[in-house]
């Protein structure tokens, strides 16, 4: 406690943001200012926190949270006060409190006006942030009760905003003279009060990976019909440094809605004149969008090119030069007069774990068919299930052609496409996504690719899930890992595109750490990504170090680029000593086999725990790590009244007195509590209650109600198949107690 008494605060205020859904997306929540009153249930405020004693010692803290209603004179009615007691673990860097106010309704609690969150840690305001509610209506893709878009311009500029006088629009930029892509909205309000406008611009490369996000807020008090713009960019002040290949994009956001969506063009020299956009929120999760970085004077020779520049993929190479040959030698066939019935016909399937390639290749052939005049335009259009599965009868069949229609003349690209059948279920919606997409490549009139990406083994269930599938699809790519030597190119490309050197005992390290990861791989091995991670975390590494050093300003321009052996050692630190260790708790020890004792019965029960207590003494005498190692899963049967909860409570405290637990609290949960009502929610309801048991136990009571419903759209399964995955994926990490009557659990355990 020496450190703690001596820095002062333990704390350095980061940041206050607000959200309105739980949903978890890359970066976090989906943050923003304004919403929408009548679709609002909870909003809920997060604050985060550097720890000051990160990876020194452990301390506690009491958060609070509190919200108000905001006047002209400041601030007035309290709408909450929320006190959160914290313990900060040694190893977190960030602290993150998150707590909402609401009500489970939509439109019943919040009301249009503005609102401010405040922030207290031990009673001492660190940050505040306004917020505002709007109510003119629910924004959709169809309807907009706020506006219309009236115009999207595009110019380019440095860090500072440009004046609008100023501006020179552009259709096309220069790759070499390009700081930022700067977007401006037009758009003309349709309200007679005033009210606050969030834009988002979000920008994105050609396999739509995020790279830049900004937001701009302003007070619209204009009359009806007048045009508001906003501008913003997204880039780097040195010139060229961003955008040297095509493909990017921007989409502007309002109200959690995309209202236009922006190719960005980038060639030789700047064009003058006006950007083609489009309006509304026509894209599917993960898309590229139409004729985006596709140049219309693209040979194939010049695509085959870049292809053998890919590191690795020989034989995804090797496969694609005879799928053209063979494509070529069928035209050829019926330019010289041989009737030919087949149409050429390129629905494909893309195998392999992550990383290997698979989503770089996809955007190749569409470029390639294009080239080959197979394809019309050649853009290739990123789809999951959500973005084909509907949550109601009759939803989905629309939803799968209105994706095919946005996709015709280029690819129709389905990640995860097995997730599409569930072997388990004949009701699940994704069999009608796989028949609507059976006709279309049996009838459409054609000009489109459907391909769909997978594990091999549930790649291959895909297939063999309706007997029309496997017949369409005509060309099968597996693509394998890639090998140690050829991560270790990977890396040595990425960190010269970053400007980052590896001394010569860095790259060996690296090369031991890439080859024991390849030995130990599973189907979750992440190649190329995880490649390009080890390189983020040894440059984050290695600014780690150089700021440290209160010369850094004066060191010479290389050792800022250099990343050095103990950069890379600090990858593998946490793994090799930061491993928690728990002595048996002797005193919890006791209480739980006198609190065992006190049963009556139970004589197989008791056994096997002073067994397993036996088991882990021994561990413990010959060094042996037992935190994590053991598989903790149970089943309890037998009529109300026998002792069921009782024994998961004693289990709970009995795992952390070991130390085979870290917490050993239990959690109690039922159907209810792990069950939603509509498609999609149970999972993410099912994730919840199993993080929340992590270090523990889960205990299920009537378990076997999770398996019984006949329902058509009874979601018990869903719940079944989350609990399933975290039981093997997180094996030792948490014990799960399910319970009920006899016969019914033995029925849910066949099932």
């Amino acid at each position: 406690m020496g450190k703690l008494k001596s820095i002062g605060d333990p704390y350095k205020f980061k940041s206050l943001k607000v959200y309105a859904s739980n949903e978890w997306l890359f970066g976090g929540k989906n943050y923003r200012k304004v919403f929408e009153a009548s679709e609002t249930a909870f909003l809920y405020a997060e604050l985060c926190f550097y720890n000051k004693l990160f990876d020194e010692e452990e301390w506690t803290t009491k958060a609070n949270l509190k919200c108000f209603r905001k006047t002209s004179r400041g601030k007035g009615k309290e709408i909450c006060d929320l006190d959160v007691n914290l313990t900060v673990e040694i190893d977190q860097n960030e602290v993150f409190v998150r707590e909402g106010w609401g009500n489970k309704a939509a439109g019943a609690f919040w009301k249009k006006g503005d609102y401010i969150w405040e922030a207290y840690i031990d009673d001492e305001k660190v940050g505040e942030t306004i917020f505002h509610i709007e109510d003119a209506g629910v924004v959709s893709e169809s309807e907009n009760p706020y506006f219309e878009l009236d115009t999207v311009k595009a110019f380019e500029g440095g860090w500072d905003y440009v004046k609008k006088e100023d501006r020179v629009y552009m259709s096309e930029f220069s790759k070499e003279d390009t700081r930022y892509v700067w977007l401006e909205v037009g758009i003309k309000n349709k309200l007679s009060s005033l009210w606050h406008c969030e834009l988002t611009f979000n920008f994105f490369n050609k396999a739509r990976q995020l790279k830049g996000k900004t937001t701009v807020i302003n007070d619209v008090n204009q009359d009806e019909g007048a045009v508001i713009t906003f501008a913003s960019g997204w880039g780097n002040n040195t010139k060229g440094a961003t955008f040297q290949q095509n493909g990017y994009f921007a989409e502007v956001e309002f109200m959690g809605q995309i209202i236009a969506t922006i190719p960005l063009k980038f060639g030789e020299e700047n064009v003058e004149g006006d950007i083609e956009y489009i309006a509304g929120a026509v894209m599917g999760t993960g898309a590229v969008i139409e004729g985006a970085g596709i140049n219309e004077s693209e040979t194939v020779e010049d695509v085959l090119k870049e292809l053998d520049e890919l590191i690795g993929l020989s034989n995804i190479k090797e496969q694609i030069r005879e799928h053209i040959d063979y494509i070529e030698f069928t035209k050829l066939r019926k330019e010289k007069g041989y009737e030919d019935s087949d149409k050429i016909k390129l629905h494909s399937i893309f195998t392999g774990n992550p990383g290997t390639g698979k989503t770089t290749v996809v955007n190749m052939l569409g470029r390639l068919y294009r080239a080959m005049g197979l394809l019309s335009k050649g853009h290739v259009l990123e789809v999951g299930r959500a973005d084909l599965v509907g949550e109601f009868i009759g939803q989905t069949a629309p939803r799968v052609k209105k994706k095919i229609k946005e996709a015709r003349g280029g690819i129709l690209f389905i990640d995860e496409a097995y997730a599409l059948y569930r072997k388990d279920t004949e009701k699940d919606y994704g069999r009608e996504v796989i028949e609507v997409l059976i006709k279309e490549m049996s009838e459409g009139p054609g000009d489109i690719a459907i391909m769909g990406a997978g594990y091999p083994v549930e790649m291959d269930e895909f297939l063999h899930s309706n007997p029309g599938l496997k017949s369409r699809i005509n060309y099968k790519f597996h693509f394998n890992d890639y090998m140690p030597e050829e991560l270790m190119q990977i890396i040595d490309f990425y960190a010269g595109k970053k400007e980052l050197t590896l001394e010569e005992k860095a790259r060996v390290e690296l090369d031991k750490i890439i080859t024991e990861r390849y030995r130990n791989r599973d189907r979750t091995f992440g190649n190329a990504r995880m490649a390009i991670s080890m390189v983020d975390e040894a440059k984050m590494n290695m600014a780690r170090r150089l700021m440290s050093n209160p010369e850094v300003r004066d060191l010479p321009e290389e050792e800022l680029s250099k990343i050095t052996h103990e950069d890379v050692l600090e990858i593998i630190k946490d793994a090799t000593h930061k491993k928690l260790h728990l002595d048996v708790d002797e005193g919890l020890l006791k209480l739980c086999m006198q609190d065992l004792d006190e049963l009556v019965g139970l004589v197989n029960v008791k056994n096997e725990i002073n067994e397993m207590i036996k088991l882990v003494r021994y561990y413990n005498e010959t060094g042996r790590d037992v935190l994590n190692k053991f598989s903790l899963h149970t089943v309890f049967t037998g009529n109300p009244g026998t002792g069921k909860t009782t024994i998961a409570r004693i289990m709970g405290k009995l795992y952390k007195a070991l130390g085979i637990l870290e917490r050993g609290h239990v959690l109690e949960v039922d159907r209810s509590e792990l069950v939603a009502g509509y498609i999609g929610q149970t999972a993410i309801k099912a994730q919840e209650v199993i993080n929340k048991a992590m270090g523990g136990v889960l205990f299920i009571d009537e378990a076997y109600s999770l398996a019984e419903s006949s329902a058509d759209n009874d979601f018990g399964s869903e719940a079944i198949d989350i609990i399933l995955k975290e039981m093997e994926d997180k094996r030792g990490q948490f014990s799960v107690i399910v319970a009920g009557y006899p016969k019914p659990m033995k029925k849910f355990l066949e099932s």
